[in-house]
Parts: C-alpha cells; structure tokens; sequence
C-alpha cells in the first residue's frame, strides 16, 4: 500500500502551492460521492432500484420507473444520522462521534395518462409521468479524533521536504525558516534543509507524540426533474435533470509534542551547523529543548452542477424485468478558501513557561480558487422478480473515478491543471458498485425488507471497505396513505494520513490511521397516493 496516495487527509500548512495538489484530489473524490437517495423503502432494500419503479426514489434513480405510475404520489423522507469513528494510531485507539438529523427526501409525481373514456389501456403511451425530488445524497458532518505516540516521522519532516523543494523558500518557506529556528541546513544535500526535532519519551513510548482532530460541516443535495413513459406495460423509458448544490467546511487541528537535538548529537551529524556556534545565541539556544507545534487549518467550500440522465426499464414478462441507466459527469463549478497557520511554542527542561513562540502570517497561510470538475460518469444495469408475496432486485454500477477532471478557471497555476489531472489518473480507479434487496408482503398491510449495497474500491494503491446492511418495514395506512421506516448500518474502513513525507529520502513510510467509521441510519418516510 503507497500511504501516499491516501488523500482522505487533511492538507496542512506546508504552504499554499505546497498543499493545493494534495487537497483537490482529495476534494475531487469527496464532492463526486454520494447516494442516488429515495424513500425508506428502498433504502431498506439496499437503494436497488435500476429495474423497479413505482417509487419516488425512481425519480433519483432510474427515471423510467416513473411509468410505472398509475397515480399521483407524494412523500416526505427524514433521516437521523449517528456517525462513530474508531481510530488506531501507532497502537492507541480512540473514538469520537456526531450526530445529525435533517430533511432526506421530498418529491412528487404526478400521474399524466395519455387515455381518455373508452380508450385502449393496455397498447401505446399509456403515460407520461413528471417528477419533481430534493434529495440530500451526501451529508459532512464528521468529527474524527485520533493521537499516538509516533516512532517514525514527525511533521517537521513534511515541513523540511516543502522547504527542500524548488519553490519552497519563497513566502511560507522564509517565514517559517527564518523564524521558527527548528531547521538546518541539509550537510549532504545542497539547498535542502533538514528539522533539528528528535522524539521525546510519551507513557513510555518513544517518538514524537501526535493528536489529529478534524471537524467537518456540510451537505450535498440535488433537486431533480424527471419524465417517465409507460409504453404497453413492457417498456417504460425515462430522462432526468438533476442540479446539485453542495457546502462543506472542514476545520482541524494538529498538535506535535517532541524534542530538539543535543549539541552533542548535532556534532556527530552535521559539525559545521550554525547551531553549535555560541556566538549564534539565537540558535544555539534552540538545541536540547522541549516544543510545541500547533498545525491549523480550515476550508470553506461550495459548488453547483448540472447532469443528465437516461433510463429504461423493460419487462420480459409480467413479473421479469431489466433496467439500465446512464449518468452523465455532474458539471460542478466550485469556489474554496482556505486558511492554515503553524505555532511553535519551546519549553526549557522542566520549565511550564515558553521561552521562545513563533506563529506564521495569515497571509502565507491564505488560498482561495475557483475551478470546474466533472464527477464520474455512472452507468447501471439491473434485475428484478416478482412473487406473488414479494420481490427480489438487483443492481450492479459501474463508476469510473479516473475519468473525474479538474479545470483551473482562475489561472492559479499554469501546471496545476495538468499536475491535478495526472494526479487523478495515478490515484483512482474505476469500480463497480453491487447492490441487492428484497421486498415480502406479510398481509395487506405490512411489508418487510432487507438489503445490501457494496461500493467498490476507488483507490489504485490503498485498501477501502464499503458497505451498508438494511431493515425495514412498511405499512399502508388506507385513503392512499402509507408509512416506512428502516434501519441502515453503514462501515467503512480506510487509512486516514495527516500529512505525508517524501518516503525515499526519509526511509519511512508517510504515517496513517486506521479509521473505522460506522454510521447508523434511521429513515422515516410518509407519503400519499392521489
């Protein structure tokens, strides 16, 4: 596994040229996720719904099921969210969690029949149905904690590879040089610099001791027009237009305890280093001392898009039937500001008291970019049997996250468009996504359901585990009114970096969280047939 191809994680002050690359890869992905949404009822049944319509989530998912309406409908979605992270980092675990409730789904359909009095209601156009959907298909709303005592790297190795790099004295690299007195001149390799940090001893463990908190906000949600036709009860054939808005922030705050060399281990290394010069009071006394670092960093992001869509559903016999979808890229416009400082506090031995702080400048630590992305293209296809007491359905899709692109339209960079895009290539992959459910009708009244939804792994060189499984129950309240609710548990399992160093030189690998992140899903959904 490459740890540097994990991009979950957080950008952190390295400077704004330094740390664009790694953020928008990551933010490509983030804004290009997410579910197709729907009612209660097909969420409990693993949000298959590629070859089954009938249900307002058709109008989100495959809009050819909006044919299969023979009247009105309306419904109201809300879901309760539990997020909760179990973390391991260098041996010690942590858990965090947030809780969240809001408006998952709205729609309408309205049934258009193409017949009148006395006309044929089994051959031709029997319909042509509208749907109208606000759906919210991906919520933000995340905090993930972690620490540990890290015997490998520490985040001055990051600083000092930013400031080795052919850009990295200019701004932040000055600065943070000049004023921070924790690195030196590289002695085996002109115009590289190299951090005078070794690990302190933490609870008996030695390294550099580490805490990462990361508090995300926000949500993406579409409103969606659709058309279905029902062509003699075997083909139904549908188109949509989706807008999606989007808002995400992400605040975090990354905290290293550690130590300076000795004068007498710098000796041994690097004899000639400013630092042992007495005369030079300003860095000889920085040697043989206790600090702190303090890594801030907060984004603000928004963005709007326009897709399409095209479905069809057909019916190989009454109760057989097969769908397919195509999605095309949703065209996002995108706004982010962004904002990173880096503190440094030293301690003399036994000593509460800094003697030296330093914190870098707001402007150094400033960004803000406009740009496009295209998301992924997706395409689904799909089975569904019905019983006399139920159904079994089935989907498989098909998403190619290498095909996602990034467009600078503000000029930031003359490279930063071609860097990002072959970082896209080298980083993600296309995969496929399964998903599978199932519906039983206990009497007249209540149904039950489960479901199971697998997505693929997006990653070319890291390992990535996702999946939901789905309960839910179902009950016609008459007059047209009806009432679902479900459970759904969500897991998935990734490596989260807080930041990465350049790993050939430093012969260790870029350090990484195991994170568990759980979510459990409550939907309630209530609507009515007119």
């Amino acid at each position: 596994m490459t740890i540097k191809k994990l991009l979950f994680g957080t950008a952190f002050v390295l400077g704004a040229a330094g740390t664009t690359q790694a953020q928008y890869t990551k933010d490509v992905l983030l804004f290009s996720q997410g579910d197709n949404g729907g009612t209660a009822r097909f969420k409990a049944m693993g949000n298959a719904s590629t070859a089954l319509g009938g249900d307002i989530s058709s109008i989100t998912g495959n809009p050819a099921g909006l044919g299969y309406f023979n009247q009105s409908d309306v419904s109201v979605t809300a879901r309760y969210l539990n997020y909760k992270n179990k973390t391991d980092y260098f041996g010690q675990n942590s858990s965090s969690s947030k809780n969240n409730f809001n408006l998952d789904n709205a729609g309408i359909v309205f049934h258009l029949p193409t017949y009148r009095n006395g006309g044929n209601l089994e051959r031709g156009w029997l319909n042509f149905n509208v749907g109208i959907a606000y759906n919210r298909n991906n919520i933000y709303n995340n905090l993930l904690q972690y620490n540990g005592v890290n015997n490998t790297s520490s985040i001055t190795d990051a600083y000092s590879d930013r400031l080795s790099s052919p850009n990295g004295m200019n701004g932040w690299g000055q600065e943070v040089y000049g004023n921070s007195l924790l690195f030196d001149v590289d002695p085996k390799k002109a115009g590289s610099y190299i951090p005078i940090t070794v690990g302190g001893t933490y609870d008996g463990k030695n390294g550099f001791n580490q805490v990462n908190s990361i508090l995300e906000k926000g949500s993406k949600s579409e409103s969606v027009l659709s058309f279905g036709a029902n062509y003699s009860n075997r083909l139904y054939l549908g188109a949509a237009l989706g807008f999606t808005a989007f808002s995400y922030d992400n605040s975090s705050w990354f905290t290293e305890y550690g130590q300076t060399i000795t004068a007498e281990n710098l000796a041994k290394s690097n004899p000639d280093s400013q630092f042992l010069d007495p005369k030079n009071v300003s860095k000889n006394q920085m040697l043989d001392k206790d600090y702190e670092l303090y890594d801030d960093y907060a984004q603000a992001t928004d963005g709007t898009g326009v897709d399409f869509k095209l479905g069809v559903i057909y019916k190989f016999t009454p109760t057989f039937s097969m769908g397919f979808t195509a999605k095309s890229p949703t065209f996002m416009s995108i706004r982010d500001e962004s904002y990173s400082n880096a503190e440094f506090r030293y301690f003399r031995p036994n000593e509460d008291k800094s003697f030296k702080e330093y914190r870098t400048s707001d402007d150094a630590g400033h960004s803000y970019l406009e740009y496009n992305m295209n998301t992924p293209y997706k395409l689904a296809v799909g089975a569904s049997q019905i019983f006399s007491r139920g159904l079994i359905t089935a989907d498989v899709e098909w998403v190619d996250y290498a095909a996602m692109r990034f467009r600078d339209v503000g000029n930031y960079s003359k490279t930063l468009e071609k860097d990002m895009n072959q970082n896209i290539k080298d980083t993600y992959q296309g995969a496929f996504n399964a998903r599978i459910g199932g519906e039983v009708l206990f009497d007249n009244v209540f149904s039950g359901r489960a479901g199971f939804n697998y997505s693929g792994n997006p990653y070319k060189n890291s390992d990535y585990t996702n999946y939901t499984a789905s309960l839910g129950i179902g009950a016609k309240l008459g007059r047209g009114m009806y009432i679902d609710l479900t459970g759904a548990y969500n897991a998935i399992n990734y490596k989260e970096s807080p930041y990465t160093i350049d790993e050939n030189y430093w012969n260790a690998a870029s350090p990484a969280a195991d994170i568990k992140n759980q979510r459990t899903n409550v939907i309630l959904t209530i609507g009515s047939k007119f």
